[in-house]
């Protein structure tokens, strides 16, 4: 006769919450997550598939990352590099003027009052907090004409200066293989790792809008349609980035950040959160905590 062991119900809670991580595509060694809930915006990465290619994530990022000073026509975020990765950004557009041997952070001719260490230590210091997450960096040569190959050699020094830091192949990988590093997406043919405008990366980026007249009849239509394609891809190897970031002689950034972020948050409202709609990597401009959790959780269906 076969005897059962009574399970309490504390194991039976325990049991059922498992199952229910795990029906939500979460490990269960996840700290971060929960059964009924999404995720902090510091660590959700942790929460993810290790096996999840980084292109079939919906990934929030910010355009000109640490542009915070220069006025209406320059600033392009209110956040701070450190807030905006607690809040889940988790793509940096990094522009770098290369200037007496270092790399100087740039929104054209607006010095930003820090440089490309700075940036370095920051997303190193929140990478060892938080070891579940990645970062994907773009890094462009901004407001500064040395060749290629010395802007490499700037950034080759920093990286040894940084060792493990940077992930520098030339394909998009695994979450589980980078947790805890940057990758690094070159906007620069000096630099190594994934080529930015290669046969990896499908960008829209269309940013001369000069007025409202034109975000609402070219912008935005760009940009709802990349989302679009973006969730009717498959390929674990093209990355998807949507900038809804724009500027023009008469619709300076923060104007058009105001205008395009209901329209983007209408799209999302639209979407079957439950499919778990992927629209890749989407920077943005006045990045808030409440606009990267409402894309970020879209990986949870939620």
């Amino acid at each position: 006769m076969t005897t059962r062991t009574p399970i309490s119900r504390r194991a039976f809670t325990r049991t059922a919450l498992l199952g229910a991580l795990a029906a939500a595509g979460l490990g269960s060694g996840t700290q971060h997550a929960s059964a009924l809930g999404l995720p902090g915006g510091a660590d959700w990465l942790g929460a993810v598939d290790p096996q999840a290619s980084l292109a079939r994530l919906t990934l929030p990022g910010t355009h000109d990352t640490c542009s915070l000073y220069g006025g209406a026509l320059t600033q392009t975020q209110t956040l701070a590099l450190s807030d905006q990765l607690t809040a889940g950004v988790r793509f940096l557009d990094i522009r770098c003027r290369a200037i007496d041997g270092v790399l100087a952070i740039h929104h054209g001719p607006v010095f930003q009052k820090t440089f490309f260490g700075d940036v370095l230590n920051q997303c190193r210091a929140f990478l060892a907090a938080h070891p579940g997450e990645t970062l994907l960096m773009r890094v462009k040569q901004e407001y500064s004409t040395v060749s290629d190959a010395e802007f490499g050699a700037l950034f080759a020094d920093y990286s040894r200066r940084w060792p493990g830091l940077f992930w520098t192949d030339d394909r998009i990988p695994r979450l589980g293989e980078v947790r805890g590093r940057v990758v690094l997406l070159a906007d620069n043919a000096g630099l190594p790792g994934l080529r930015w405008g290669g046969p990896r990366t499908d960008i829209e980026d269309d940013y001369d809008i000069g007025t409202i007249f034109e975000l609402n009849s070219r912008k935005w239509p760009e940009v709802s349609a990349h989302l679009t394609a973006a969730r009717a891809a498959t390929d674990p190897q093209r990355l998807f980035l949507t900038f809804t970031s724009s500027s023009g002689w008469g619709l300076w950034p923060r104007q058009a950040a105001d205008a395009i972020t209901p329209k983007l948050r209408g799209y999302l409202g639209g979407l079957d959160r439950t499919t778990r709609p992927v629209l890749g990597t989407v920077p943005t401009d006045f990045v808030t905590a409440d606009l990267a959790r409402s894309l970020y959780a879209l990986n949870f269906g939620l």
